[in-house]
């Protein structure tokens, strides 16, 4: 018996299992937020906008875990706030964590929410980000992306908050659509607002996923079916990274922030979109998935990169988190933002998408889709897939 269990304890344990959603990134998980970020938000009161959405909820919970003095969950769904309270207040004590609706194009109640609560710390995750839906209805993509972004840069600085970090997308590097041109707007907005006492940082986001690998149930639901499912084509490759990783990169970045640098995650290579369906389907033990080719929407990419061409990336004191520091605003813009809003609130579109060229030179929008691809059948492979229409 004791040769037994010597001989046992010899034996090379075996080689560890890649976990689904290791299997479906290419890479494992980060928590890149460490004591930089707790020591921040200790004793400090916080105010999240969009704070019923994926990251702000997630960045919610997160936070509520780091003793804040105060917490601050703001959205304009009032019934959703009520419900991300309840969910919250068992952990965290009850009075420390208030609720304001509001909508962030509002000004004056902007305004107001930062006068009652006197935030130390914002998180801006509030934005409008679907793509085509933004594509289509470029006025109020400006209305909710680019002018509540400036109330709520302005009611930041008058109320001398200390530090404030905004949601930005990596379709803000060298933007093709007017979705990802209002992320860099966004962007811009900080560095405009530099000087004064406020520490700004922007944090561009890729492709969201849940961390327990389960994608959006649309995609689960259509393989499951034996329905087709709808990539935009054979090649489009995408960034992935967890809600979660979104949410520790949002705390990392308000620690690191130094003037108005936009903070990216290390995610590795690009992922093909259609590896993602047949790693999901084989999941699933289905033995083929059929895809259609949609071909590629207004605006949308082939590929994604986390940087803009002329943007140079720097090195943090975090190995996974690089930084830049992108150039100047442009001259006038205050004026040519003031134009903006005026146009986006008379419901110009046309006015909106010259507005946006001349305030972005590299904005260089893209229009014409390809044509549709036929329908195929594809064997499955081994992991989570991202959600049709991608």
């Amino acid at each position: 018996m004791l040769r037994f269990l010597r001989r046992r304890s010899r034996a090379a344990p075996p080689p560890p299992q890649a976990s689904p959603l290791a299997l479906l990134l290419g890479r494992d998980e980060v928590d890149v937020a460490g004591l930089r970020g707790r020591r921040l938000v200790r004793g400090r009161r916080v105010l999240v906008t969009g704070a019923c959405g994926t990251v702000g909820s997630a960045l919610c919970h997160r936070l509520k875990g780091l003793d804040p003095a105060l917490l601050c969950l703001v959205d304009k769904d009032a019934v959703g706030l009520a419900r991300l309270r309840h969910e919250m207040t068992g952990r965290l004590g009850g009075d420390r964590v208030v609720l304001a609706a509001a909508d962030m194009r509002d000004r004056a109640r902007v305004a107001e929410v930062f006068a009652a609560h006197r935030p130390e710390l914002v998180f801006h995750t509030a934005a409008r980000h679907g793509l085509a839906e933004v594509e289509r209805d470029p006025c109020r993509g400006v209305a909710d992306n680019v002018i509540g972004t400036r109330h709520v840069v302005d009611s930041a600085v008058r109320g001398d908050v200390q530090r404030l970090v905004f949601v930005s997308s990596d379709k803000a590097a060298d933007p093709t659509s007017v979705f990802g041109a209002t992320m860099r707007l966004g962007e811009l907005l900080l560095q405009t607002a530099t000087g004064g006492p406020t520490c700004f940082a922007a944090v561009r986001v890729g492709n969201l996923i849940a961390s327990s690998g389960t994608l959006l149930s649309a995609l689960a639901t259509s393989i499951s079916a034996g329905e087709v499912v709808t990539i935009t084509h054979p090649e489009v490759t995408r960034h992935f990274m967890t809600v979660e990783e979104a949410a520790g990169l949002l705390l990392e970045a308000a620690a690191l922030a130094e003037e108005a640098e936009t903070f990216v995650l290390d995610m590795g290579r690009p992922v093909p979109v259609i590896e993602l369906v047949h790693r999901y389907a084989e999941q699933l033990r289905l033995p083929e998935v059929t895809i259609r080719f949609s071909g590629l929407g207004p605006g949308e990419k082939l590929a994604e990169k986390a940087f803009a061409d002329s943007e140079r990336r720097i090195r943090t004191a975090h190995p996974k988190i690089w930084a830049t520091r992108p150039a100047p605003p442009p001259a006038g813009l205050p004026q040519l933002l003031d134009a903006l809003a005026d146009a986006a609130g008379g419901g110009d579109a046309g006015q909106v998408r010259m507005l946006l060229r001349r305030l972005l030179p590299e904005y260089r929008p893209v229009r014409r889709p390809e044509p549709p691809g036929e329908a195929a059948s594809h064997r499955a492979s081994a992991s989570p897939g991202d959600p049709p229409g991608l």
